[in-house]
């Protein structure tokens, strides 16, 4: 989704507010004054009509950004409360894995809370390759936490986001292989099988979207695989 930009809001707003003076000011139906011709009534309302829609399309847009707000806040909330066990806790692995599965140094410090929090601030932010490396480093050093079967959905979709099909395709194929009661499974699936048509690789998409049939049939991610074109 595109987020409305703030100035554009603003704008609808004041125009909004404009024209409903204009229209509480102005005389109503069936009791025309002279010198306030029905055409421009007309205009009138047809522009506030207009202005009214626009309005409504960015409140939903706001609505929907609200919402995903609240969400990432209530997931931060939780791992700030302690949700993600201590660090000591977790048995350390020696190095993080790379894009191509070799060992990689430099995997950094921190609980897992800060780590993740980390990653998942790179991601949101859309500095994809830094928050892969973070969400690769979360996983091999806490690999039973709570949290990892999202870091390693995170760690798909930023190779996804960076059109890295192939490799996106092997981590969200780990969610679902590796993490069998993950609650990302359905919308790995179903960003397999965009990956998998963004290669043209139409059998396979559709082998992903009968798995999600099968597997998921009231999830969310089921619902918006019905809206795929499969040539």
């Amino acid at each position: 989704m595109t987020i409305p930009d703030r100035h554009m809001i603003y704008r609808h707003l004041a125009a909004a507010g404009l024209l409903g003076l204009l229209v509480s000011c102005a005389p109503p139906p069936g009791s025309m004054q002279p010198g306030i011709p029905a055409q421009d009534m007309s205009r009138l309302q047809e522009t506030l009509d207009k202005q009214e829609q626009a309005l409504q399309s960015v409140s939903r847009q706001l609505a929907e950004l609200q919402n995903q707000q609240q969400a990432q806040t209530q997931q931060i909330n939780q791992l700030m409360r302690g949700s993600l066990p201590a660090e000591g806790d977790y048995q350390s692995a020696s190095l993080p894995r790379t894009s191509d599965g070799t060992a990689a140094h430099g995997q950094g410090d921190g609980s897992p809370t800060e780590v993740y929090l980390q990653a998942f601030g790179d991601y949101a932010s859309g500095r994809y390759q830094s928050a892969a490396h973070g969400f690769e480093t979360f996983l091999q050093r806490f690999p039973n936490n709570s949290y990892a079967s999202n870091a390693q959905f995170w760690l798909a979709d930023c190779y996804f986001n960076q059109q890295q099909y192939p490799v996106a395709i092997r981590e969200f194929e780990r969610v679902i292989n590796e993490y069998s009661d993950a609650p990302k499974s359905p919308e790995a699936l179903y960003k397999i099988a965009i990956a998998q048509l963004q290669l043209g690789a139409t059998d396979e998409a559709r082998q992903a979207i009968d798995t999600l049939n099968q597997r998921y049939p009231k999830s969310t991610a089921t619902q918006k695989a019905q809206e795929l074109v499969i040539p």
